[in-house]
């Protein structure tokens, strides 16, 4: 209801204190202009949007009866991107009825390049009541039977498969939602499909590591470092200062020492109004 939404952004705008957070859900297609107008006033990364987009493949979102008109849709994330300091939060699902990896990566690379600053990757789940159910049979639906129910495998998408796209979830969380690897994930997928790049990392690491939780800070680097210059052929200098530039920007973190070079002490961040991990990608704007 747009007067309604137009009232609650005026409410906070005109009451807005240094350190204020707010959270909105939006609907991916809908940002009329008067909202365009209100939306360009706020501080950068003091408000987020979660935009749940789900699937950009159409025969999928007409399965789960989903209506989005994708121009429009695109529309809106590239506004909020170029022309606001709007945070975005965006997600797309993995195991939706009628959709492979290959379509789910396809809808992946065209939201990269839509920019925004988080992309959440989750893997479908069966909650108690919720249409999907019906799709069970025909698309051969199979969940974990423990909380949260998760997709284990369906017709499009076997358990191996699921598994792989689980393991990349969890470390483009790790990587690239939580801001702290921007300027290297731009150099680890230059030329390329970033989530094809983005996979190979994941598996190269999870070969490495063998885990997917209690992963530090500096391991990440190590693993992303050595992924850049022995499998992607990137020079050793251009990879330490694209990781050196990006560890710089972390609060709170000492010297990086990646095998085989220098530490390289960090220099003193900005300090922001916005949350720690919006933060960390203001400077991406």
């Amino acid at each position: 209801h747009l007067p309604t939404s137009m009232a609650i952004l005026r409410f906070f705008l005109d009451r807005w204190r240094d350190g204020m957070f707010l959270h909105f859900e939006m609907v991916p297609d809908r940002l009329p202009e008067q909202l365009r107008d209100i939306i360009r006033e706020f501080p950068a990364g003091a408000v987020q949007f979660e935009v749940g987009i789900q699937t950009f493949d159409e025969a999928t979102s007409k399965n789960i009866s989903r209506r989005q008109n994708l121009t429009r849709l695109e529309d809106n994330l590239r506004f909020l991107r170029d022309q606001t300091g709007i945070h975005v939060h965006a997600d797309l699902i993995v195991g939706l009825p009628g959709e492979d990896v290959a379509s789910f990566g396809r809808g992946f690379d065209r939201l990269v390049k839509m920019g925004p600053q988080e992309i959440q990757v989750g893997i479908l789940k069966r909650l108690r009541g919720t249409p999907i159910v019906r799709h069970d049979a025909e698309f051969e639906m199979k969940y974990s039977p423990v909380p949260p129910y998760e997709m284990l495998e369906n017709r499009d998408i076997p358990f191996v498969e699921m598994q792989r796209m689980r393991r990349f979830a969890r470390y483009w969380d790790l990587v690239a939602n939580s801001g702290n690897f921007t300027s290297v994930l731009a150099l680890l997928w230059e030329g390329k499909s970033p989530f094809a790049a983005f996979m190979g990392f994941s598996e190269s690491l999870y070969a490495k590591l063998r885990r997917t939780h209690q992963i530090a800070l500096p391991v990440l680097a190590q693993g992303l470092f050595d992924y850049l210059t022995r499998e992607c052929g990137v020079p050793l200098d251009i990879a330490a200062s694209t990781m050196m530039q990006d560890w710089n920007r972390l609060p709170g973190r000492g010297s990086l020492r990646l095998s085989g070079l220098p530490a390289v002490e960090r220099e003193a961040p900005k300090r922001s109004t916005a949350g720690s991990r919006q933060a960390r990608h203001l400077t991406q704007a």
